[in-house]
Order: C-alpha cells, then sequence, then structure tokens
C-alpha cells in the first residue's frame, strides 16, 4: 500500500512539472526545433502581403526579400539570452560564406514584439551586436503581420505576463522564392548543415 501511494505521488509530481501553469511560469521558453531538410509549410512567405518596417523606418513587403536565399529568425530585443545566440548563429553563418556568397544572401530578424521593438530599437540591437551589412534587414509589424509569418514558418510564440514571450528559436533558409529549403534549432551549436543549405542554393 505504501509502495502504491508512493508511486502516485511521484505520478502527481512529474503531472504537476508538465502542466501549462508550470510552463507559464518560466519566462522565454525555448521550444527545440530538430535540423529538418523539409519545411513547416507549403506556402512562400511572400505570399504574406503585410506591411513592416526596417530599423531604418522605411516600410516593406516580405516579397522584397526575393530574388535572394535569405537566413530567417523571429526574435525579440529585450531577450536576453536565446535570442542573442539566435543571432550570433546568423552570423556564424554568414561567416561561413565568401564574400560575394554573403552580399548574394538576404539576413532578416523579424520582431515578436510589436510593443516595444519600435525602429529605433531594433537599430539599437543591430548596433549592439555588431551588425552593419546592408545584406541585413531587421524588422518589426503589427500583431497580425507577426502572427502570419509565424504560422506560415511555423514558429509558436506566447507573450506571458512580463511583457516577454516564450517561442521556438529556429533558423530557416529560404530560397529566392520564399520557401523554407533548411531549419534549424538556434540553439544548435552547429551550423554546418545550414551552410551547407545555403550555399547549395547560392550555386
Amino acid at each position: 500500500m505504501k509502495k502504491t501511494l508512493k508511486h502516485q505521488l511521484l505520478l502527481s509530481f512529474i503531472l504537476a512539472l508538465s502542466s501549462p501553469a508550470f510552463a507559464d511560469n518560466h519566462e522565454h521558453h525555448h521550444h527545440p526545433q530538430q535540423t529538418a531538410a523539409s519545411a513547416p509549410s507549403t506556402d512562400s512567405v511572400f505570399n504574406i502581403t503585410d506591411n513592416w518596417t526596417a530599423a531604418n523606418g522605411s516600410a516593406f513587403q516580405l516579397s522584397a526579400l526575393g530574388g535572394k536565399p535569405t537566413v530567417i529568425a523571429m526574435v525579440y530585443t529585450s531577450c536576453q539570452y536565446v535570442c542573442p545566440l539566435t543571432v550570433q548563429n546568423i552570423k556564424r553563418i554568414e561567416r561561413s560564406l565568401g564574400a560575394a556568397q554573403a552580399a548574394n544572401t538576404n539576413f532578416a530578424l523579424f520582431s515578436l514584439d510589436p510593443e516595444r521593438d519600435t525602429p529605433a530599437k531594433l537599430t539599437e540591437f543591430a548596433k549592439l551586436h555588431g551588425i552593419t551589412s546592408p545584406s541585413w534587414t531587421l524588422a518589426q509589424g503589427n500583431a497580425s503581420a507577426i502572427r502570419k509569418l509565424a504560422v506560415t514558418l511555423g514558429v509558436k510564440y506566447k507573450k506571458v505576463e512580463s511583457g516577454d514571450y516564450e517561442h521556438d528559436a529556429t533558423i530557416f533558409i529560404l530560397d529566392k522564392d520564399g520557401m523554407v529549403k533548411y531549419q534549424v534549432d538556434a540553439m544548435n551549436k552547429n551550423m554546418n548543415g545550414a551552410s551547407d543549405a545555403l550555399k547549395a542554393l547560392l550555386r
């Protein structure tokens, strides 16, 4: 009888840990994404026609990134850990390219935080992370635009009470037509697969 009670208590503890209430108390949860060669969606992100605002204040649509492969991630500038590492891994992919290849690639960060990530905040974030190349785009959009892009990419996210976000941390490689050709967990220490996938698109 005692053994059964112990098992019941252990099961209750495990269920409590896995409950939504427990998860909600852990800000900025990172949902790991496995490396995959297939796209999370069969739709091109360029089919999304919402307007975004770049860090320099100019408005654009996602189709403006067409014609070149694009390395893309969804982040927010108030993030203290996952998003900075995501940026550093994208920069590792960029450094793996030759100068001509890098110039023929778009690198784009789209904010999950429409309230706080103003163009000025995005500009500050770019400076903080040493992003100076014209190949990079940092952008903010309204809640609807963010949701459509996240759904198309297969990125799950949720705002928590602090104003921060729990979200998937994934780096995507798009072809020149805006189709996802490769994706990798942004926390993965090995970006060789992403680099190889990008170089294949640049050939």
